[in-house]
C-alpha cells in the first residue's frame, strides 16, 4: 500500500516544507484540492454534506494546484503529486494542457528524467465557477471526455489538430512536456463517474468507508470489465474511516485499492479553521503517521 498526504485546508505557505517532510518519512505523494473562489452563496449544494454546506470559510487556502504542486516538486526529487480533484472542465483547454504539462516537465528535475505527476480530474459540482470562468456548465461530463483525448495529445509535444464540438484548435504544438505519459485519475462515485475512470489510468476518491470502499471497487472492476481495461495499470486512491492496520491494507489491496489519502494532523474536518495547524505541528504528526503506518 501507498501512502498520500491531503493539505486540504491548511496554509499554503507549509506546502514546500510538508512535502519535504513528507518525501523523508516515506510518503509515496500530496494530492492537492482545488476550487478558484469562494461565492458568498453557492449556486450548487456541496455535494458531500447533508444540508449541502462547506465546511470552510472564505479565509480557507484554495491554492491553484499546479503552481503548488511546481513548487513542491522543486523541493523534492522522489515525492509523486496528483490533484484531487481539478475542475478541469472550468478552464480552457490550453491552460489546462499548459499548466500540467509544465508542471510535470519542473517535477523530472532534468530532461531526461522521469516526471512525477498525474491529473486527478472531474466534471466539478460547482456552477458558480463555470460561471465565472465562462465555460459552459450544461454537459461539463462530455467536455471533459473530449478535453482529456486532447490534452493527451498536446502532452506528446507533437503537432496535433483538434476538431471536436466543444474544442477545437489548428495545426498547434506545446512547450514544454514531459517525456513520458501524464497519468489521469478520475474522481466521483456515481456509474458515469466510475466508467470514466475504467477507460483511463485511475480512479481517486474523498473520505469513505471500509464498506463503502468495497461497494465502490466493486463497481470499479465491473466498469473495467466492461470497458475491457482489467489488465492495464490501474490506481485507485482514497481516505479510508479506519486506521489503516496492517491487516485492513491487505484487505483493501486484495479489493483493488493501491493507495490510502490522509491528513495526519487533521482529526476533524469538520473543526479544521483558517490558517490550520502550524507546519511543525504538520511534520509531527506526519512523522508519528509514518513511523506507525508507512514504514511498517
Amino acid at each position: 500500500m501507498k501512502f498520500w498526504l491531503s493539505p486540504a485546508f491548511c496554509d499554503t505557505a507549509h506546502f514546500t516544507g510538508l512535502a519535504r517532510a513528507a518525501e523523508e518519512h516515506g510518503f509515496e505523494g500530496i494530492a492537492i484540492p482545488d476550487h478558484l473562489f469562494h461565492p458568498v452563496e453557492l449556486s450548487s449544494p456541496y455535494p458531500y454534506t447533508p444540508d449541502g454546506s462547506r465546511y470552510w470559510t472564505k479565509d480557507t487556502h484554495w491554492p491553484e494546484p499546479w503552481v503548488a504542486i511546481a513548487a513542491m516538486a522543486a523541493v523534492t526529487t522522489r515525492l509523486h503529486f496528483t490533484t484531487n480533484i481539478y475542475v478541469a472542465p472550468a478552464r480552457d483547454l490550453l491552460t489546462v494542457a499548459n499548466q500540467v504539462a509544465t508542471a510535470a516537465y519542473i517535477s523530472q528535475g532534468t530532461p531526461t528524467g522521469h516526471h512525477r505527476i498525474a491529473l486527478g480530474v472531474g466534471p466539478g459540482w460547482s456552477r458558480d465557477e463555470f460561471t465565472a470562468t465562462g465555460q459552459a456548465w450544461p454537459k461539463r461530463g462530455a467536455r471533459l471526455d473530449e478535453m482529456l483525448l486532447a490534452l493527451r495529445q498536446l502532452w506528446t509535444g507533437d503537432v496535433v489538430e483538434v476538431a471536436g464540438p466543444n474544442y477545437t484548435l489548428p495545426a498547434c504544438s506545446i512547450t514544454p512536456t514531459p517525456n513520458a505519459p501524464i497519468p489521469v485519475y478520475v474522481g466521483g462515485v456515481s456509474d458515469i463517474a466510475l466508467r470514466r475512470a475504467a477507460r483511463n489510468d485511475g480512479w481517486i476518491g474523498i473520505y469513505h468507508t471500509v464498506d463503502e470502499t468495497r461497494s465502490i471497487m466493486d463497481r470499479i472492476r465491473a466498469a473495467r470489465e466492461e470497458a475491457g481495461t482489467v489488465d492495464r495499470p490501474f490506481r485507485a486512491m482514497l481516505a479510508v474511516l479506519a486506521e489503516p492496520t496492517p491487516e485492513l491494507c491487505a484487505q483493501l489491496e486484495e479489493w483493488g485499492v493501491t493507495d490510502l489519502l490522509g491528513a495526519p494532523w487533521m482529526s476533524n474536518i469538520k473543526a479544521m479553521t483558517a490558517p490550520g495547524p502550524s507546519l511543525d505541528e504538520m511534520v509531527e504528526a506526519v512523522a508519528r503517521y509514518a513511523e506507525r503506518y508507512v514504514k511498517n
